[in-house]
C-alpha cells in the first residue's frame, strides 16, 4: 500500500505545473501542517516515542529529509529513466545493512528474487537511458543510501513509533528548499494537486512505510517498495495516455512477479 501511494508522485506533480523546488518546499509544509494535529492529538504516546527513540528519531528524521531533497536535485540533473535505475540497487543495500547491523536473515531466495527485480527494472528503463547523466545518477545513489540507512533504522527501533521522525524530517527538508523556491508562485487551482501531494501520497505512504518495518524485515520491505517504480508508469498511462514501451511492460511484470514470489517463499518458510 505504502509503494501504491509513492507511485503515484510522478502523475500528481505533472499537473501541479511549479519549479521542482518549489513543489519539495510546499510537499514539506504541507506535510508538517498535516501531521501536526496528529501528532498534538496523541501527544501523550508522542513524547513517549520522542524520549524513547532518543538518536534514533533524530538519525531517521535526517535520513529522509536528506532523500527528500536528493530526490529533488537528481531528476534536476538526470532523466527519470537513469534516476529510477539506480533506485533498483535499494533492496540490495537495505538486506546487506539489516544482514550487518541489525542480524537479519539473508536467504538464498530472497538474493534471487532482488537479482530478478533489479534485472525487470533494468528492462523497464532500458528504452529510454540517456547518456551524459552521471551527476544525477550519483545524487540518485545518495537517496539509496539514505532510504536503506531509514529502513535500518526504524527496523531496528521498532518498539517504537517514528511519525515524529516524519514530521521533523518534512521541517528539515522544507528550510533546506525554502532559499531556492518561490512560494508566493502557488495558486488556489494548485492547491489541490498539492494535498494529494502531500498529506495524501507523502504523508499516507511514508505512515504505512513505518508501520510495515514493525512488521517485515527490512530488506522484504525494499523489495516490496520496487513496486513504486514499476507502478509509477502506469498511472502516468492511465491518467495521462501515455502508454509505456514493451520493454517496460514486461520488465514491471519480472518486478511484480520477482516481489510476489519473495513474499510467498517467506511465507512457506514462516510456516514450515
Amino acid at each position: 500500500m505504502a509503494a501504491t501511494l509513492f507511485s503515484t508522485a510522478g502523475v500528481i506533480v505533472r499537473h501541479i505545473e511549479l519549479p521542482a523546488w518549489d513543489v519539495s518546499f510546499w510537499r514539506s509544509a504541507l506535510l508538517v501542517v498535516t501531521m501536526l494535529p496528529l501528532l498534538m492529538w496523541q501527544r501523550r504516546g508522542v513524547l513517549i516515542d520522542v524520549r524513547n527513540a532518543g538518536l534514533a528519531l533524530i538519525a531517521s528524521a535526517v535520513l529522509l529529509a536528506g532523500a527528500f531533497v536528493s530526490f529533488i536535485l537528481a531528476l534536476g540533473l538526470a532523466p527519470v529513466a537513469n534516476v529510477l535505475l539506480m533506485f533498483g540497487a535499494t533492496p540490495f543495500i537495505t538486506a546487506l545493512l539489516a544482514r550487518f547491523c541489525l542480524g537479519e536473515a539473508l536467504h538464498s531466495h530472497t538474493i534471487l528474487t532482488m537479482g530478478a527485480a533489479v534485472l525487470g527494472l533494468s528492462l523497464s528503463v532500458a528504452g529510454s537511458l540517456q547518456a551524459g547523466a552521471l551527476a544525477g545518477m550519483a545524487v540518485a545513489f545518495i537517496v539509496v543510501l539514505c532510504m536503506s540507512g531509514n529502513y535500518v533504522v526504524v527496523r531496528y527501533r521498532r518498539d517504537v513509533g517514528m511519525a515524529p521522525a516524519i514530521w521533523l524530517a518534512g521541517v528539515i527538508s522544507g528550510v533546506v528548499a525554502l532559499p531556492f523556491a518561490h512560494p508566493e508562485n502557488v495558486t488556489w487551482a494548485k492547491l489541490p494537486w498539492l494535498l494529494a501531494l502531500s498529506p495524501g501520497q507523502l504523508v499516507g505512504g511514508l505512515l504505512l512505510y513505518v508501520a510495515s518495518l514493525k512488521r517485515i524485515p527490512a530488506g522484504r520491505a525494499a523489495l516490496l517498495g520496487l513496486l513504486e517504480l514499476v507502478l509509477g508508469p502506469v498511472w502516468v498511462w492511465l491518467f495521462d495516455g501515455e502508454k509505456p514501451d514493451d520493454l517496460t511492460l514486461i520488465g514491471g511484470v519480472i518486478v511484480i512477479g520477482a516481489a510476489a514470489a519473495n513474499v510467498w517463499l517467506d511465507s512457506r518458510r514462516t510456516a514450515g
